[in-house]
């Protein structure tokens, strides 16, 4: 006879409704984040190059970003799964924000694009982490419904985004788009 001898950690209780509901409210807030800035800068771009006196190198705003966020997504997964998904996520949001703050601050194309690539290295993880964790956290049965939540932040980032990249670079100044970040890396 073959005995052999459990080593696995006990299934943790199942979170309550409200556990649930507080955590859903920092992802929210932490894809919002990310969902906001690719739809935002978007619309600044033309003021931005205008001001920065280099209209010919934009497309390597959004390049710089999305080439970075591509880059670590696996390995935020990867080190999720031995840090632990609340760690790997805090950390890029705080890489997010950093990113944020140095954009803000750039007074030339080429700093921007750097500083986009930084933000890129935190905003690979806020959306692929985010469902990551609704994963862990809600059942299988139940997760088409919070993935109705989600829709809802989608959709608001994809229409409010371009209004306010828009509304900040004509009637305000192009950097409120990344100093915006702040107030909603914080919350999540």
């Amino acid at each position: 006879m073959d005995a052999t001898v459990s080593t696995a950690a006990p299934a943790a209780p199942p979170l309550s409704h409200a556990d649930v509901r507080v955590i859903l409210i920092g992802v929210m807030l932490a894809m919002f984040l990310g969902a906001l800035d690719q739809t935002i800068v978007a619309t600044a771009l033309p003021t931005i190059g205008r001001e920065l006196g280099n209209v010919q190198s934009l497309s390597w705003v959004v390049t710089a970003y999305l080439l970075t966020s591509v880059l670590v997504t696996p390995i935020y997964g990867k080190l999720s799964d031995v840090h632990g998904r609340r760690t790997m996520l805090l950390i890029a949001i705080g890489v997010f924000l950093v990113g944020s703050v140095a954009c803000a601050l750039a007074r030339d194309i080429y700093v921007l694009i750097g500083a986009r690539a930084l933000q890129g290295l935190g905003g690979g993880a806020l959306i692929s982490l985010g469902q990551t964790i609704v994963g862990d956290i809600v059942a299988p049965a139940e997760r088409g419904r919070y993935q109705a939540y989600f829709a809802t932040v989608f959709m608001t980032s994809s229409i409010g985004g371009p209004v306010l990249g828009g509304l900040f670079a004509e009637y305000l100044h192009w950097s409120l788009i990344f100093w915006i970040n702040l107030p909603l890396g914080l919350g999540a």
